[in-house]
């Protein structure tokens, strides 16, 4: 069972094959000493239900969506109620938002990084 301060549910099966995903040219979210790979779409919130948990309560229980669509990824902010912000831009809610290496992603009091495999 994963503790309640922990970031990312790494004990799920899903975390755990996402943990091996090791695919060179591809995208990874970096927080709080961990990388998470964008193989498809990662659902990230408070709620024991995403692929990526925050513990914190600027953050809602289903807040954000990352995910890959053919070679582009994109984030899209699920309605919160802080908010979800790219680089200092707000992200508008229910819209999706084009990321590129190196972006930074704030939700509630974290920020994420977006970087590409093998750089």
């Amino acid at each position: 069972m994963a503790k309640r301060d922990e970031t990312v549910n790494s004990e799920s099966a899903i975390g755990q094959q996402m943990s091996k995903v090791q695919k060179p040219g591809g995208m990874f979210l970096v927080f709080r000493d961990k990388r998470i790979p964008v193989v498809g779409r990662i659902s990230i919130g408070r709620g024991s239900g995403n692929m990526v948990e925050l513990d914190d309560a600027l953050v809602s229980r289903y807040h954000a969506l990352v995910q890959k669509i053919k070679d582009e990824y994109f984030i899209e902010d699920l309605d919160s109620t802080n908010g979800t912000f790219v680089n200092g831009q707000r992200v508008p809610p229910r819209k999706y938002m084009r990321l590129k290496p190196g972006d930074f992603i704030l939700i509630g009091r974290t920020q994420l990084t977006l970087h590409q495999l093998g750089l």
